[in-house]
């Protein structure tokens, strides 16, 4: 029997998510900059070109390629193309959206998930996790509100972004069974890769040096940002280190700031802040109940 991890180790997932966040906040500020002179499927490419790097050394140090274990060859594959065309709806949608308005749309995945667990998952959800997810997604349509400030069209398509990711979700709830995460992460981001590879025909720029800089600094940071996300959950646990993942839209809203000199409107803020509080209490439930 494992004794739980003492307070010193809690922090230290703790601080491992929150620079994980940190990371993964300041990778969709540069990608956004990059949408500026690059097609998405490009930017798709070049970027997970060096993630693909970044997790192959970090394969190799945690103790070579046999840590990447795959059986479910279908699933994985599944798990990637959905990965691959959140990544595209993601990064398209950045280009017209507001970092923070977008990082809270994606706060609605929670919701998403709890809603399709009792169908996919075969798992119970009780009437105060059915009232968090209405509360959540009460949250959302205030997120959607469409204002002169935003185009509808964009805030309509990042709506998809937490049903893929709810689905991508599931699939990997049936992966972890049998696959390692080291392999996941490896087969999804060859899919981003070579999704991002297909779409060039339709779109293609000639990168400059500072392009390429930018390629390479965004997919290095991507790739620690996973490495720092993995060892939250070996340091802490789950029911202590998950919820610090909202700390997300903080860091959203602060390079919006720094990047843009874009702050949220009212309607993301009071939109993000009832959809953090129900993904909280759904996700308090789940750990009472010992699913988290």
């Amino acid at each position: 029997m494992h004794s739980a991890p003492g307070a010193s180790t809690q922090l230290k997932g703790i601080g491992c998510i929150v620079i994980s966040n940190g990371i993964f906040g300041l990778t969709d500020a540069l990608s956004k900059v990059l949408t500026g002179g690059y097609p998405p499927g490009e930017i798709l490419f070049f970027r997970s070109v060096f993630v693909f790097v970044s997790i192959a050394a970090m394969v190799q140090w945690q103790g070579g390629w046999r840590e990447l274990r795959i059986v479910n060859w279908r699933l994985q594959w599944a798990r990637g193309l959905l990965l691959a065309v959140t990544s595209y709806i993601f990064v398209t949608a950045l280009k017209h959206l507001p970092l923070a308005d977008l990082t809270a749309m994606m706060f609605i995945s929670p919701l998403v998930l709890t809603a399709l667990a009792p169908y996919f998952l075969k798992e119970q959800v009780g009437w105060r996790r059915w009232t968090a997810v209405a509360v959540g997604f009460g949250g959302a349509m205030l997120i959607v509100r469409p204002s002169g400030e935003v185009a509808l069209w964009p805030l309509l398509l990042a709506c998809t972004i937490p049903l893929t990711m709810s689905v991508r979700d599931i699939i990997t709830r049936r992966l972890s069974a049998t696959d390692s995460a080291n392999g996941m992460m490896f087969v999804s981001t060859l899919c981003v890769m070579a999704g991002g590879l297909a779409s060039l025909p339709f779109g293609w720029v000639m990168p400059t040096w500072e392009g390429i800089g930018l390629f390479a600094l965004t997919g290095t940071l991507q790739g620690a940002a996973q490495f720092f996300l993995v060892y939250a959950f070996i340091y802490g646990e789950a029911v202590v280190v998950a919820p610090f993942r909202y700390f997300l839209l903080l860091w959203a809203t602060l390079y919006g700031w720094l990047f843009f000199d874009a702050l949220p409107r009212m309607e993301t803020i009071a939109g993000a802040s009832i959809v953090c509080a129900a993904g909280l209490y759904i996700f308090y439930r789940e750990a009472r109940h010992g699913r988290a």
